[in-house]
């Protein structure tokens, strides 16, 4: 991979501190709104101020943009192009998780200190909203015309409890025919010391996110008589627990770099010192080395393997506890970077099931696709990212948590997950803990990738 000389962060595009200082007070009114999703409904309340702060502080968007709600708040603004032939999505979901009494301010109540912005989802992911909506706003003002595309800005109520908002999106879009060029959510940002030996900032676009499969397994029930009267070790529960410790046990899944991994590596193999830069340089000759090691670490065996993991038990009755199970159950949480890895693995795992007289069923499949980092969109990403970041390394790499991205597998040609937020070590620890923060200047250069984006994308 060929070194690219950067740049300094002095010469990063920016709006001046009047208009950053402008653009913190608007997030600020978004970041006030405590966005916590209830299934109950509970903080219906605060969510309608969101709702209204949205509006109020995006005239030109609401005034111009369609509309799209699904299921309680899931909303999707489209902006119609001139001579449009392509559609972008543009995303970035507004609940938040809770706050706690860790934090130094209120959580729910941003504030200003040492030049950043305190409070909960300044980060994950009220930023990168607020300079999707503002880039729209602005150009809309300006009269840009959107030439040749059409822009979707998509933000779901209920992305931190796996809900239900970009799902049912998605199915509206399969059922009318709308596909995408590109999605560009959350999941990657720019981060500094994620990569050993590189002492420069990176902009991590995850191309690709590990999946999610549930399994039921179930054994099969028990005939026998009275647990009392027809003593047996070969019970459900025994046999249920024999058959996880040999899953566990077998190590099924080995592990192996695929293409965004290795590109990860690549990437930023020039930027390494010695002698990690000879290491990661040279994959083909040191990976075996590489994967060893790796495999020891769970952070980074996660980048290599489908994980498995057994997440509950069921088995007897409160009711009667000195009843014996007649059966036993638990699910199978499986996290696959490749279909088709996971599919040979759990074949094994079926094997193993027969030993014990369980049964696997199928829960849920969840499976996205991965995106190329060869691809025009992934391209184009990379030179926004150059002009915009001269002093950041931009790189593809896995995400091994998940995101409302994954829903647009069947409707989307690129789905990319990266917001230019930049985030050193500190702030990278408050993502879902406390003291979350935003550098106020960074907001401004957020606006000025989006606009970039989107005038530049042909």
């Amino acid at each position: 991979m060929k070194k690219r000389v950067l740049g300094s962060e002095g010469q990063r595009k920016n709006v001046s501190p009047e208009i950053y200082n402008k653009y913190a007070k608007t997030l600020k009114k978004m970041v006030d709104c405590k966005t916590v999703f209830k299934r109950d409904g509970e903080n219906n309340s605060e969510y309608q101020k969101f709702y209204s702060v949205i509006e109020d502080s995006f005239p030109n968007i609401t005034k111009t943009a369609q509309k799209l709600v699904f299921g309680s708040g899931c909303f999707v603004y489209v902006i119609k192009g001139k001579n449009a032939t392509k559609n972008i999505m543009l995303m970035s979901h507004h609940d938040v998780v809770e706050g706690d009494d860790k934090w130094e301010t209120p959580p729910f109540c941003a504030t200003e200190k040492d030049g950043a912005l305190y409070g909960r989802g300044t980060i994950d992911t009220k930023t990168p909203l607020f300079a999707e909506l503002q880039a729209c706003e602005e150009l809309l003002a300006d009269g840009y015309a959107f030439n040749g595309i059409n822009v979707y800005i998509g933000s779901s109520n209920n992305e931190e409890v796996c809900g239900d908002g970009m799902v049912l999106a998605t199915e509206y879009f399969k059922e009318n025919g709308i596909k995408f060029d590109v999605v560009l959510d959350e999941g990657g940002a720019i981060t500094e010391g994620m990569i050993p030996g590189v002492k420069a900032k990176s902009a991590m676009v995850a191309v690709h996110e590990k999946s999610r499969h549930l399994y039921r397994c179930k054994t099969v029930r028990d005939t026998k008589g009275h647990g009392g009267l027809n003593p047996s070790d070969d019970c459900a529960i025994i046999r249920l627990t024999k058959f996880i410790n040999e899953v566990n046990g077998k190590k099924i899944y080995k592990g192996k770099f695929q293409s965004e991994v290795k590109g990860t590596f690549e990437t930023h193999a020039p930027y390494m010192s010695f002698p990690l830069n000879v290491l990661f340089g040279n994959l083909t000759v040191f990976s075996p080395l590489i994967k060893k090691i790796m495999l020891t670490i769970p952070q980074t065996k996660a980048m290599l393997a489908t994980s498995v993991n057994f997440t509950n038990i069921f088995a007897g009755t409160k009711d009667d506890p000195q009843i014996r199970a007649k059966q036993a159950e638990t699910t199978m949480f499986l996290r696959c970077i490749r279909e088709d890895d996971l599919l040979m693995g759990l074949e094994k795992i079926k094997e193993i099931a027969k030993k014990y007289s369980v049964e696997i069923e199928e829960i849920e499949r969840d499976y996205c696709k991965p995106s190329s980092f060869e691809s025009k969109q992934y391209k184009h990403l990379e030179k926004i990212m150059n002009e915009n970041f001269p002093d950041v390394i931009v790189s593809p790499y896995l995400l091994t948590a998940g995101t409302d991205a994954r829903h647009f597998t069947d409707v989307a040609d690129s789905i990319l997950r990266f917001a230019p937020i930049d985030l050193d070590k500190k702030q990278f620890a408050t993502i879902h803990s406390a003291n979350e923060h935003i550098k106020i200047k960074n907001i401004g250069e957020c606006v000025c990738f989006y606009k970039d984006f989107i005038t530049k994308y042909n």
